[in-house]
């Protein structure tokens, strides 16, 4: 299964991190760019938008403000 991660703040990162760890197949968007780097040296895919991750993926989890 292929999910899609929006919003990699104090508890998204935590919480993606998690996926990756158990070894799901993630991409992930932010508005931070470092930690979109960050998820991406760790093994994750990354999407230039929320509409390109949700054509990407069958699960989005989002952790928003």
């Amino acid at each position: 299964m292929k999910i899609g991660f929006i919003g990699l703040g104090n508890v998204g990162a935590k919480l993606a991190g998690s996926l990756l760890r158990n070894k799901f197949k993630l991409t992930v968007v932010d508005l931070d760019t470092s930690l979109v780097k960050y998820f991406v040296s760790k093994g994750s895919a990354t999407a230039k938008s929320p509409k390109e991750l949700a054509e990407k993926v069958d699960l989005i989890i989002t952790c928003l403000p």
